[in-house]
């Protein structure tokens, strides 16, 4: 006997047995009674899509929408049911609802074969997942394998979960009410700082939350940026970094001005605009700089997967989820990377994708993103929530949004030249406000205004 023969038998003696854990335990919810009701029980366990025989999914069907009406499950409410929606025939009729029902088991052990039925779906899934896989690395392009490994092995730990929270996720409201004032009782720390006092004290960034930060061209969102990731990582707190725009020079040569305080064009004239001063102070700062928990992906694909193993790249290391900015979300891919999506759909799933894997990993996450020309329209080139760009799934996602603006760059003879305004225009835990702060960008930086003048370097 061969390999595949025997694969081949295996896989039909598996599915024999999930069809018939299948017709026990729909058919104990065809025999359920009063006394006991064994269809909770069932739907405790199977999930949409559970199924492997089309017909079962039908009379699955008809039982909850009788069951969730406070009405009878036996034969003759089903097939009522099943005859109102047209489906009677397409599940064998009377004689294959009472095959079922002869078939069932008893209303103790429906728990059991739902969690069989489960069980034979996840196996069909993994399988699937597998030859999807093989499917992807025989299709891969060899320029983006990692890529195609991060999205395989995103769809694998999903499977593997299981809806394992789904338990946590599910209650009473007062079960947990006790737990819950007693939270109240301590002080939680931020799980991560953007560095401008004011903006701190506005919002509190907590695990899961998702940030978006958008502007027009020029209004200084990367060095917004930039400053929030080296401001948290130097309280010590991981921090990760996916610059999609900007590569490593242009990134260090950021950095090195913002904290060192050297002129920006100095560092990126290299030995021929660095004074003696300048090499000082980069001097001072480097150790510091060379010791932080800053990671930074400079990837031009970019998709959530990715995001997603970086994360749990940085957890394994140090055991903390880590603050994460990408720099700028449009230019992200979806891990489904097809042609014919439009950027709308684009930009809605990776949005939706970003505030899953917030959720998912206890991360804060702040994305940047491009507005459209709708402030320069306006009288006073104010930026608004709609004119965010590509998607409004952006608006409905986001815990909060944060709009950059500069009066200067309009009109270069302003009372406030080197000002910039953080509008906090949508704050899901709080108020929204206003917090101005001075932009440097001759340091690629911007600073608070609220906090006493640093030090020279």
């Amino acid at each position: 006997m061969t390999t595949q023969t025997l694969d081949q038998e295996q896989q039909e003696q598996g599915q024999a047995v999930s069809v018939d854990a299948e017709r026990r335990a729909l058919g104990a919810c065809l025999l359920a009674t009063p006394s006991y009701d064994p269809v909770a029980d069932v739907a405790r366990a199977v999930r949409e899509g559970d199924w492997h025989e089309p017909a079962h999914e039908l009379v699955w069907s008809a039982v909850q929408r009788l069951h969730g009406a406070s009405r009878p499950t036996g034969v003759p409410a089903v097939e009522a049911e099943l005859r109102r929606t047209g489906d009677l025939e397409r599940t064998g009729g009377v004689v294959g609802l009472s095959r079922l029902a002869s078939e069932a088991c008893s209303a103790a052990e429906a728990g059991h074969y739902a969690d069989l039925v489960h069980g034979y779906a996840q196996v069909r899934r993994y399988q699937a997942a597998l030859v999807r896989g093989m499917q992807g690395a025989r299709l891969a392009d060899p320029l983006s394998v990692p890529e195609s490994i991060a999205a395989h092995q995103a769809e694998l730990e999903y499977l593997a979960a299981d809806g394992q929270a789904d338990d946590d996720d599910f209650g009473r409201f007062g079960d947990h009410l006790d737990a819950h004032l007693d939270g109240l009782a301590v002080s939680l720390p931020a799980a991560a700082v953007t560095g401008f006092s004011d903006l701190d004290a506005l919002m509190k960034l907590m695990p899961g939350q998702l940030i978006v930060v958008a502007a027009r061209p020029a209004m200084g969102k990367s060095a917004f940026a930039l400053g929030v990731a080296t401001a948290n990582a130097r309280t010590g707190a991981p921090t990760l970094v996916h610059s999609l725009e900007m590569g490593r020079a242009e990134v260090s040569n950021r950095i090195l001005s913002a904290r060192a305080r050297v002129a920006f064009h100095h560092i990126r004239d290299g030995v021929d605009g660095l004074t003696q001063d300048d090499w000082d102070r980069l001097d001072r700062h480097t150790p510091e700089l060379r010791g932080l928990p800053l990671w930074m992906d400079y990837s031009a694909r970019l998709s959530p997967a990715r995001i997603r193993s970086r994360i749990k790249t940085i957890l394994r290391e140090t055991g903390r989820a880590p603050l994460v900015v990408v720099d700028y979300l449009q230019l992200m891919q979806t891990d489904q990377r097809s042609a014919r999506q439009s950027p709308y759909e684009r930009v809605t799933e990776i949005s939706r994708e970003l505030k899953i894997l917030a959720a998912d990993t206890g991360a804060v996450l702040i994305a940047l993103a491009q507005l459209n020309r709708g402030p320069e329209q306006r009288q006073d080139k104010r930026p608004a929530v709609s004119d965010l760009r590509d998607s409004g799934a952006l608006e409905q996602d986001a815990d909060a949004i944060l709009l950059l603006h500069r009066e200067d760059y309009y009109e270069p003879e302003s009372e406030r030249a080197g000002e910039t305004d953080l509008i906090v225009a949508k704050h899901r835990n709080g108020p929204t406000a206003t917090v101005t702060v001075a932009h440097q960008f001759h340091y690629s930086r911007l600073r608070d205004m609220s906090a006493a003048e640093e030090p020279a370097p």
